[in-house]
């Protein structure tokens, strides 16, 4: 995860690019100058999705929080209250909204995901989902770093709950980080003791080879469940043409999937570690 920086004065803001130099290579300028875009792509397996998962009782959905969006690209800074917190507040939009579309899926592919269909035009349309489990995916890694390779996360014993309210209306959980599937061990450890996934069941997307990206890993899972939502300490979260925007105002059209579909939560691991290049 990257946070945005805006760069001069208030009238020519602008996004700080950093690249590497196999995906830069890769990457046309579309979108009037707006956006940069990979086009690189990689086989991505995902693990642990049941194809048939128990459907249970769908737990009752709480009410939605009605709150305004975000100020654009506003992020949460590296001191900000972490979801340590022994409380689920903050994730409640998120949970609530998981249950609710879960509850509306018709089960014949006809519900939107909650990926980008053509990211690079910057509009809001959305993939449709396939016949598959309604999933939500959360990402791990603290703004502008990645998870640490031994994490320790704190007991958060109120989401833990809501979690499991997930899991029971047969609401498939996956975790994302940009750290490396060599620590697999690790995340999956931190995640149990934490309580938010203690039978270790849930899907974990990590790298698992240079160059691997957390866009590929997001796009595999939504090819084999319904993505209804993601939650994400910062924007890039959702799409990685964050990352790569020249003008930020270009992409305010996607400022209502903020709250919808996309969900601004506090990081599980505040650091101001760099991110892994």
């Amino acid at each position: 995860m990257r946070s945005p920086r805006f760069l001069g004065a208030a009238g020519s803001l602008v996004f700080a690019v950093t690249l590497s130099g196999c995906v830069a290579a890769a990457i046309p300028v579309v979108a009037g100058g707006a956006l940069l875009r990979t086009s690189t792509q990689g086989d991505v397996s995902v693990e642990n999705i049941p194809d048939n998962p128990s459907p249970g009782p769908l737990a009752q959905s709480a009410q939605g929080l009605p709150g305004d969006a975000d100020p654009i690209f506003a992020a949460f800074s590296p001191g900000a209250q972490s979801a340590g917190e022994d409380s689920a507040d903050e994730y409640t939009e998120f949970l609530s909204f998981a249950l609710t579309s879960a509850m509306t899926l018709s089960g014949e592919g006809a519900a939107s995901s909650a990926l980008l269909a053509d990211p690079a035009s910057l509009s809001d349309e959305l993939k449709p989902c396939p016949a598959g489990p309604p999933a939500v995916l959360i990402d791990l890694d603290p703004p502008g770093a990645v998870l640490p390779s031994e994490p320790v996360l704190t007991v958060n014993a109120a989401l833990s709950e809501r979690l499991a309210e997930l899991r029971h209306a047969g609401i498939a959980i996956a975790w994302i980080s940009g750290q490396s599937a060599a620590h697999a061990g690790a995340v999956r450890e931190a995640l149990a003791s934490s309580g938010l996934d203690p039978e270790g069941r849930d899907t974990l997307l990590l790298m698992r080879y240079p160059g691997d990206r957390k866009q590929t890993r997001r796009e595999d899972l939504a090819k084999t469940a319904c993505l209804i939502a993601i939650a994400g300490d910062e924007r890039e979260d959702f799409d990685e043409l964050y990352a790569h925007l020249v003008n930020p105002e270009a992409a305010l059209r996607l400022e209502r999937l903020i709250g919808e579909t996309w969900f601004l939560v506090p990081p599980f691991y505040p650091s101001d570690q760099r991110p892994t290049q």
